[in-house]
């Protein structure tokens, strides 16, 4: 009896411990991929590209009257007419009210029922530059020794120094002058003062003496 638990025993021990290495174990984990390297790109130089010049801008001499601020100007400056940019002398004549310009070629003729002036500026090259305008009013000079001058008067916009204006220039042969355009009280009043022992103070936009 005892042998027969004992062979049974053994039997029930072997067929245990075969079952148990029959058992699969745990299935071996897979390596996580790796990663691809990560390459930088090569960023190129920066190029600072050149900043253009730039002058720097004019100061213009001024002096305080009555609480206004004015430009000082020469007895004689540079002026530039617009359009076309004709650069000329001029006389700065505070004993004249309007300003006159050295005009040839003057022909009055009507537009649409209206006066109008066709005449031709002369720059310091001697080219002639035409122009039409509408004919604003008429003036009458005397000068001693001579006749009567009946003038139209027309707009031109000028440029002198930082000023830029829209103003009256009577139309008239200036030939026998040393300057083409005389600046009068009209163009000064409220901007500008004459220092009569300087010429041509004001900035290159309007012309340097040369």
């Amino acid at each position: 009896m005892r042998f027969r638990q004992f062979v049974l025993f053994l039997t029930l021990s072997l067929v245990l411990g075969a079952c148990a290495g029959s058992r699969p174990g745990p299935a071996p984990s897979k390596p996580e991929p790796t990663p691809p390297a990560k390459v930088e790109k090569p960023v190129p130089p920066k190029v600072e590209e050149p900043q253009p010049k730039t002058s720097p801008k004019p100061s213009y001499e001024t002096v305080v009257s009555n609480g206004e601020k004015l430009l000082i100007f020469g007895q004689a400056e540079y002026i530039t007419i617009l359009p076309g940019r004709i650069r000329l002398p001029a006389r700065i004549d505070t004993g004249a009210t309007t300003s006159s310009i050295h005009a040839v070629n003057i022909k009055k003729f009507e537009r649409d029922g209206k006066k109008w002036v066709r005449f031709s500026l002369v720059r310091s090259d001697g080219r002639k530059v035409q122009m039409e305008r509408p004919w604003i009013r008429t003036i009458e000079v005397k000068r001693h020794g001579t006749e009567q001058q009946v003038r139209p008067v027309v707009n031109l916009e000028i440029i002198m120094g930082p000023i830029k204006h829209r103003t009256q220039f009577s139309l008239t042969n200036r030939g026998q002058f040393k300057f083409p355009v005389l600046i009068g009280r009209s163009l000064l009043k409220g901007e500008a003062v004459v220092d009569v022992n300087r010429e041509y103070v004001l900035s290159p936009l309007s012309g340097d003496k040369k």
